[in-house]
């Protein structure tokens, strides 16, 4: 009986668990967009930036004003990505980073959106914020360790 209990407590948690990070990796933007009130060049990417979001709501947009507290990941981005950024708008989609407003940049945007739209991209958050410990890993050989202790022990 105390066997059966533990099975289904660490099947739950292990569902729990494998829900919890599903739901908060669905919650990374693909596309993260740097840009300042006023700004010529970010009006003129508005209209593209909106209608991508449109066609691919389920890719996640995440808008930042540039006097915003979370603009200091710009800068981290930025050198991960290789650009410098001295204007904006200041978009990473995927593994491609676009500085400033032109034809050429808004091509390379849509082409960009649209492979991450078919082909999965992990967020250009990712990148700065590493997984760090794995805990999941470790909740779930702990749970499947503490059910066999108490098949071999009933």
């Amino acid at each position: 009986m105390i066997a059966r209990v533990a099975l289904l407590l660490a099947i739950g948690m292990a569902a729990f668990a494998a829900v919890s990070q599903a739901a908060s990796v669905a919650q990374d933007p693909v596309v993260v967009v740097f840009y300042r009130e006023g700004c010529e060049d970010c009006l003129r990417m508005e209209p593209v930036l909106k209608d991508l979001e449109a066609q691919y709501p389920n890719l996640g947009f995440r808008y930042i004003e540039g006097a915003d507290p979370d603009a200091t990941l710009m800068w981290s981005l930025a050198a991960v990505y290789g650009v410098v950024p001295l204007q904006f708008p200041v978009i990473f989609v995927g593994k491609t980073a676009l500085v400033g407003a032109s034809r050429a940049n808004e091509l390379t945007l849509r082409s960009a959106v649209e492979a991450c739209a078919s082909a999965a991209c992990a967020s250009p958050l990712d990148s700065i914020h590493p997984s760090g410990i794995p805990w999941l890993t470790i909740l779930l050989v702990g749970l499947a360790a503490l059910v066999l202790v108490v098949v071999f022990l009933a």
